[in-house]
């Protein structure tokens, strides 16, 4: 069921019948809001009565009986209002010869106008209504006005200026009114039927419009949801409209809309001429216009769904080649090239404005131009000022980061973006650069860490099966075995599992005190006590090595602030070292000695084989002096050694000088609080 929905939701055919329902409700509700502000008078009117065109059509017929019966009196022809009015104004007579026309006119079509005209000093009554009593049946109209040489009954009635100026004087007296229920044949009956017909039909139109926009909304929501999307709710590819850059088809949309609105007003205006045609056109013009917007919004939709809304832009793409422009103009031999004409045609302006400001202000008096000419050359030197400030403040800031980046901090961002193009370019490769190293530093920081973690794993995997080795050459040694190649083989076994042993600890020691993943005890420690306790291990095995160990301290009471157990480890291993690698018969210096910050500890010996081999290399594991690798050692003590000291905060140095073999070790010195 939810697939058939589905189905049935992006099909195609449907994306069809709700764009087709979503067009006729926009021609409902801007037809609809076009009727209502064409008919804003009708529809604004609590009654015909108050209908601003029929209120003017009923003055038009007062102004029109005042006219005949009482200003021109009755005239039948121009010839006799010039002969009656020879004593007035030439230009007061063609105003009644006017007003004669206008009114013969308008009485000439009177269905529903009555009125009763009476001349109170002679009696003499004008009228068109046949009925025994008229002045009664005119005062029971809606449509009524009496008027007389000093009143008019009415103040909602038009023209009262023009129609108490030919009442002044006169012994007249009028009533007017409209009779009802009206007759057919005259404007008064046409408006009322179009004022019926406008009043029912907006009271149809304004639900219509309302149920139209709701509608017409909902419809294009799913339009938006469905548009780009096939039967199975998979995207579609951008079609050819969306492929069009944005702002050109932007441009070309708001045209066309320009033009359906041209053609809508002029349209609008011609309406009442020819309604049918002029309806139909309207028709035409607003389904162009909704099947235009229609389809750019839609087309927005998809672009959007697809993030394609910013990337198709022909001003942005446009920019950027701009600007990619002038960074390369300043950046290498162009940028050069623009300074060295940039700098005299400065130079050149600046001479140039000063020789005008000095010429209107000495020799013309001109103050007008000079202030121009000053201004005008305070403009640009104010720019080259702001310009140069920018530049030097990208200095400071590409200065500061470089300085950051010299001290180790690679997370240090410089925004290049907010740089004066002058340095943009210089800043975006000092930001290659700190990008390259901090990666490179990652990398070697996670290739060291595997490769500790590699030792430590597998150290800890080779010690298990190592002790049960050990256990078994122990309890062969323990039988009677008559064989002396079988108790030399037994013997061969427990020296080398003991080294692999020695070896396998060294490496796990080796990987902790590396990584920093060992504890560390400090406290006060007195080093010439614990190098003498440390000689004291190895003299005899110097002695036999044919080794003169010699011991020196400048202080003997020299305390440093170190873990006992890790310096014990690194004189250990020195030591070690030294009876291992030693030139027999030869001299060992041992020197105790401090600095202001530092207890220092150098031993020196030299060396029983050539070493040709850089110092810092000695650090690293496994690398050993002996490159044959005929003596014993694992290549671990020298590194073990360095990273001990490092974790106490000192540090150990290698010195090499021909066959002198030279260690320092520092140490921080104890100091009371």
């Amino acid at each position: 069921m939810d697939i058939k929905l589905k189905n049935i939701k992006y099909k195609k055919g449907t994306k069809v019948f709700a764009a087709i329902l979503a067009w006729m409700c926009f021609l409902c509700v801007f037809g609809g809001a076009a009727f209502l502000i064409q008919n804003n008078l009708i529809i604004s009117c609590e009654s015909f009565y108050s209908y601003p065109k029929n209120v003017s059509n009923f003055s038009s017929h007062v102004l029109s009986v005042v006219d005949y019966y009482i200003w021109v009196k009755g005239a039948k022809n121009e010839e006799e209002i010039r002969a009656s009015s020879t004593e007035e104004d030439d230009h007061i007579v063609d105003y009644k010869i006017v007003a004669f026309y206008n009114s013969t006119r308008t009485l000439s079509k009177v269905v529903n106008f009555a009125y009763y005209i009476k001349n109170t000093e002679t009696g003499e009554i004008i009228t068109n209504v046949k009925e025994d009593n008229p002045i009664e049946l005119l005062k029971k109209q809606n449509h009524y006005v009496y008027i007389n040489k000093s009143e008019l009954s009415n103040d909602w009635i038009y023209h009262e200026y023009e129609i108490m100026k030919r009442m002044e004087g006169t012994p007249y007296e009028v009533h007017a009114a409209v009779i009802e229920p009206l007759k057919p044949g005259d404007e008064f009956y046409d408006d009322f039927i179009q004022y019926n017909r406008i009043k029912t039909t907006s009271a149809i139109v304004i639900p219509s419009m309302i149920i139209g926009f709701i509608l017409m909304l909902v419809v294009l929501a799913y339009l938006c949801f469905a548009t780009g999307k096939n039967e199975k709710g998979e995207k579609l590819p951008l079609k050819f409209l969306d492929r069009i850059y944005i702002d050109v088809l932007t441009l070309f949309v708001l045209m066309l809309l320009a033009a359906y609105g041209y053609c809508f007003i002029q349209t609008m205006d011609s309406f009442y001429v020819n309604e049918t045609g002029s309806l139909f056109i309207i028709i035409v013009v607003l389904s162009l216009a909704f099947f235009t917007g229609l389809s750019y919004s839609l087309s927005l939709v998809r672009r959007k769904r697809a993030g394609k809304v910013t990337e198709n832009i022909l001003v942005m793409k446009v920019l950027r080649k701009i600007k990619e422009f002038i960074k390369l103009c300043f950046n290498g031999k162009i940028f050069r090239v623009w300074i060295l004409l940039l700098l005299p045609v400065y130079a050149f302006a600046n001479a140039i404005l000063a020789y005008f400001v000095g010429e209107y202000s000495l020799y013309y008096y001109d103050t007008q131009k000079f202030y121009y000419m000053f201004f005008l050359m305070a403009g640009i030197n104010a720019l080259a000022f702001l310009f140069t400030a920018k530049a030097l403040k990208s200095l400071s800031i590409i200065m500061e980061g470089t300085k950051q980046i010299s001290k180790g901090n690679l997370d240090y961002k410089m925004n290049s973006d907010k740089m004066s193009l002058v340095f943009a370019a210089f800043a975006e490769n000092i930001c290659n650069i700190q990008g390259g190293l901090k990666k490179a530093v990652d990398n070697a920081i996670r290739g060291e860490r595997m490769r500790t973690e590699l030792i430590t794993n597998v150290s800890h995997d080779l010690k298990t099966p190592l002790t049960s080795i050990i256990n078994y050459v122990d309890l062969l040694k323990t039988e009677k075995i008559e064989n002396k190649k079988a108790q030399e083989y037994i013997g061969i076994l427990e020296e080398k599992s003991a080294r692999l042993k020695v070896l396998i600890e060294d490496l796990v020691e080796a990987s902790k005190a590396s990584s920093g993943n060992i504890a560390v005890n400090l406290e006060k420690m007195d080093l010439h006590e614990l190098v003498n306790q440390a000689y004291g291990e190895y003299q005899e095995k110097a002695e036999k090595a044919g080794l003169d160990i010699r011991i020196n301290a400048d202080d003997k009471n020299i305390f440093v602030l170190a873990d006992g157990r890790h310096m014990w480890r690194i004189i250990e291993n020195l030591l070690s070292n030294v009876v291992k690698y030693s030139m027999p018969g030869s001299r060992v210096y041992v020197n105790i000695s401090k600095n202001e910050t530092n207890g220092i500890l150098t031993i020196k010996n030299i060396s029983a084989v050539p070493l040709e081999i850089p110092a810092e290399q000695l650090t690293e594991r496994f690398v050993r002096g002996d490159t044959s690798r005929t003596t014993e050692g694992s290549g671990l003590g020298l590194s073990i050694a360095q990273s001990l000291a490092i974790v106490q905060q000192g540090k150990l140095d290698i010195q090499i000088d021909g066959d002198l073999f030279k260690v320092i070790v520092e140490i921080p010195l104890w100091r009371e609080l």
